[in-house]
């Protein structure tokens, strides 16, 4: 008898540990909430032929895990909501991660668009106003409330120390009604270190450590034509503050944007560039890769014009089939 209830405790013991470990275990699970994104920015207009704009929907959709609903943002323009309508369809239709990015800044980074601050209380308000009715339509996994915001700090103080406090209050209100929802922001790699060309070599990484408890994760935009001059004869140049990035902040990182022009770099400096940057992001455990556009645009004029992995009549690139494989490779 004393044996058997040996036994009996034992095993109740046993039990007990068991369940202790598949609690901590679901705990854990619960807080890691991330998980590897790969994909591409999709921009598509009316210039690009019919062809060109169903390759680049089908090729988006077949090498990505994730949607990314990049879209402007300026006070009274209601724009934003239906362009990122499109994009959510796509995601939901196909079961893909949802991302919303909200850009608030002109193209050339010298300002807002419209020349508003978030130093007003009004343009604030509204802000935050509309980033909830965007959460409340569309659901994202991810929500980046400002794009490469780095730049902003730099061309208005007060209004990156305003900005900074909106941001800390949207994300407990957005947090309230979606819980799991992963509020962050991306800034540009270049301008981070110091090594942005055309910007005095003005770093900004005090900028991040004081956002640093409040950001879920970090995008990163990094493009190698945008270092210094005497920088861009190295293609890779950029890449090695991938590491100083995870080696100095612990929290999620991932790259929002990237992609190395074929109006500025041949084919052999485009492949080599690729290979590195998933190479990268694997030995440090990034969490998402996300290519700056699936196509080109249809004009000619700038280096940004040519960054998609097909060309503007939709055809591949040569260095798209590398990219396919290794984003695949990267987020399965």
């Amino acid at each position: 008898m004393q044996n058997r209830l040996v036994q009996i405790y034992n095993l109740y013991r046993f039990v007990i540990l068991i369940l202790l470990i598949s609690m901590l275990s679901s705990c854990s699970k619960s807080k890691d909430f991330y998980f590897r994104e790969g994909g591409s920015l999709l921009w598509i207009n009316g210039q690009h032929e019919d062809t060109a704009i169903k390759n680049a929907i089908q090729h988006t959709l077949e090498n990505s895990s994730i949607i990314i609903a990049q879209v402007n943002w300026s006070p009274h323009d209601s724009s934003f909501f239906d362009n990122a309508a499109w994009y959510f369809s796509l995601a939901k239709d196909h079961g893909k991660s949802f991302m919303i990015a909200i850009d608030w800044q002109k193209v050339d980074r010298s300002g807002t668009n419209g020349g508003w601050s978030f130093k007003d209380e009004e343009t604030s308000n509204l802000f935050k106003k509309d980033m909830i009715r965007l959460l409340n339509a569309y659901n994202p996994d991810y929500f980046n409330l400002g794009v490469e915001a780095n730049y902003y700090a730099l061309t208005s103080f007060e209004g990156f120390r305003a900005f900074a406090s909106v941001f800390r209050e949207l994300k407990s209100e957005l947090k309230q009604l979606k819980p799991d929802l992963k509020v962050g922001l991306s800034y540009q790699l270049e301008l981070l270190y110091g090594h942005h060309n055309g910007w005095n070599e003005n770093n900004t990484l005090a900028t991040l450590d004081n956002l640093l408890g409040d950001i879920d994760y970090l995008g990163i935009s990094t493009y190698p034509n945008m270092v210094s001059e005497q920088k861009q004869s190295d293609i890779l140049f950029s890449t090695t503050y991938l590491d100083s990035l995870t080696t100095k902040y612990s929290l999620p990182i991932g790259i929002s944007e990237t992609a190395v022009s074929s109006k500025l770099f041949n084919e052999e400096q485009r492949r080599t560039y690729v290979n590195t940057i998933f190479q990268k992001a694997s030995d440090l455990n990034l969490k998402f890769v996300i290519w700056g556009s699936m196509i080109d645009e249809n004009a000619d004029n700038l280096w940004s014009d040519k960054i998609g992995l097909l060309n503007k009549d939709g055809k591949t690139k040569d260095e798209f089939s590398l990219w396919k494989k290794e984003n695949l490779n990267f987020y399965k």
